[in-house]
């Protein structure tokens, strides 16, 4: 049997964020499982890569305000450039409502500390992005420190960090169950063997309620599917325009590498839990939506082969659970960030490393404890996006 001090379940970003940090505060015997066979095969392989902090809630501002810092370190620490530019957030408003909405979560940020989120005017928004359509849109709101971060660079600068201080990565490794003694994990069952860990973390994504339920434990982590369009033709517009959002529908646009990237969260017609099949008719709607509010795309066509699904892990409030689950000692839980995970994952790595290591954590975390739910305190968020 193999033992460790530390076992991660899940080896994407989080739990490679958390494994380096919990490195650096001096944990030698950590081991990192995950069922994929190769790093990022999970959901932060298909993650699109949007780095914001204009939210609705203060503690994930804050959360995007550690990670900001971090992330500008990021080169010079791990010797990976993440590639976070900062080209920004643009939310666009379409009514007094909307409008109201965005100065509401604007005054949030600002006393938060986000002083670079502001309130933009029409003529505003016309610099910022050239390219889509007015007729409709009354004001916005734009952060010129959000913008555009590599999942598969941070999660190659984390594992990277990691194993030049000892720590072991297993792929093509499936957690099974657990062995279970007086409120405490004693050893893990996975297809390679069992584990004894004195420290188990559940970093598994949109898998972390499926890991959860082997030990006994409910919690309310669910994957659901997210889709992106790709358009075929390349280099419609710069790759220097900031991230673009109509808050009515969260219908959203992006460059990438020349490539125009698209995005509407409506709920999939499949339902099956974990299906990443991209569907034809959503493609149709987010299309038809994006000709009505980009002019340039009249002509234009969606790229099927290129476009792609992933699953975000949600939460009920739709923010991380973040801290050890209820009535088990050693079982710790960081999932649930509602499709804000690799953006959020080297502050959560630090802080998940903090709270194990029984320091007091950099920014207060106690609102993200996974009990949350069983005593009906969820977070409030201003619903702009």
């Amino acid at each position: 049997m193999n033992s460790a001090d530390a076992l991660i379940i899940g080896g994407g970003v989080i739990g490679a964020s958390i494994a380096y940090h919990l490195a650096l505060k001096g944990f030698k015997n950590v081991l990192v499982i995950d069922k994929g066979i190769y790093p990022g095969s999970g959901s932060t392989g298909k993650a699109t890569g949007g780095f914001r902090a204009q939210f609705g809630s203060e503690i994930n501002i804050k959360l995007s305000l550690l990670s900001w810092q971090k992330l500008l370190s990021f080169k010079d620490e791990l010797g990976i450039d993440p590639r976070f530019y900062q080209l920004g957030y643009l939310f666009l408003a379409q009514n007094n409502d909307e409008l109201g909405l965005l100065k509401e979560a604007n005054a949030l940020q600002q006393s938060c500390g986000l002083n670079e989120a502001e309130l933009v005017s029409i003529d505003d928004i016309r610099k910022l992005n050239p390219y889509i359509n007015y007729n409709e849109i009354i004001g916005g709101c734009f952060c010129s420190t959000d913008g555009f971060i590599s999942p598969l660079k941070i999660l190659e600068g984390y594992i990277k960090g990691a194993k030049k201080c000892g720590i072991i990565f297993q792929y093509g490794t499936e957690t099974e169950g657990f062995v279970i003694r007086n409120n405490n994990i004693k050893s893990v069952n996975t297809t390679s063997g069992n584990i004894e860990a004195n420290i188990i973390i559940n970093a598994a994504g949109a898998w972390a309620g499926e890991i959860a339920k082997l030990a006994g434990v409910d919690i309310p982590v669910k994957p659901l599917k997210r889709q992106a369009a790709m358009i075929k033709e390349k280099n419609i517009f710069p790759d220097n325009l900031p991230m673009t959002i109509w808050i009515d529908n969260s219908f959203h646009f992006r460059m990438r590498d020349g490539n125009l990237i698209m995005l509407l969260p409506l709920e999939p017609e499949n339902n099956e839990p974990f299906n990443t099949d991209v569907e034809n008719r959503w493609l149709e709607n987010v299309l038809n939506i994006a000709k009505e509010r980009i002019p340039k795309l009249q002509n234009c066509s969606i790229d099927k082969e290129n476009s792609l699904a992933g699953l975000y892990e949600m939460s009920p409030d739709e923010h991380i659970l973040l801290g050890l689950a209820p009535r088990l000692e050693n079982f710790y839980l960081a999932g649930g960030s509602s499709g804000h995970g690799v953006m959020h994952s080297p502050a959560i790595g630090q802080l998940m490393a903090e709270l194990i290591a029984g320091e007091k954590p950099s920014i207060d975390i106690s609102s993200l404890k996974p009990s949350r739910f069983n005593e009906s305190k969820y977070i409030k968020s201003i619903p702009f996006f």
